[in-house]
């Protein structure tokens, strides 16, 4: 799944509106997964949460710099992935954190969280969570096509 140049423009742009107050969104993504509780580690306090700050900005900054080219997304997951493995998620946590993400984008962003804006961190956060899981539990949504032609004949012959 790819990104297109006008979905890349409003995700880079709607970042952007995040940064001068990317406190208070780490406060209320903490605050969020708090609510939902998933079973990974998450900071201890707000304090905590707050020291990492600068790590979550750099990391979803570097994710959106790689996202155009995937080959560089999956790469720089590979190496992320010790880190992001020392919070234990699983694979729902994954998905909890995305859709809190896009909760907490939607309160943010306000009027300008459009449905492009939506549909476009959708998008990349739908390719960011299949790479996340590829790469910790081996998780693929990706079926190979010998493999897909190969059940295809032995449904047939059935």
């Amino acid at each position: 799944m790819s990104i297109s140049p006008y979905q890349y423009q409003l995700l880079n742009q709607s970042f952007t509106t995040l940064k001068p107050n990317f406190h208070c969104f780490c406060v209320s993504l903490y605050n969020k997964l708090k609510q939902h509780r998933v079973t990974m580690a998450l900071p201890e306090s707000e304090q905590h949460m707050l020291s990492l700050e600068y790590r979550l900005h750099d990391f979803m900054q570097q994710c959106l710099t790689h996202l155009p080219r995937q080959q560089e997304l999956t790469c720089f997951f590979r190496h992320q992935s010790i880190l992001i493995a020392t919070l234990a998620p699983s694979a729902s946590d994954i998905n909890t954190m995305c859709n809190c993400l896009l909760e907490v984008l939607k309160l943010h962003l306000g009027t300008q969280f459009t449905l492009a804006v939506r549909n476009a961190w959708k998008r990349a956060l739908h390719v960011f969570a299949n790479i996340i899981k590829s790469e910790l539990f081996g998780i693929s949504n990706v079926v190979e096509l010998a493999r897909y032609r190969d059940q295809t004949k032995a449904r047939l012959r059935t």
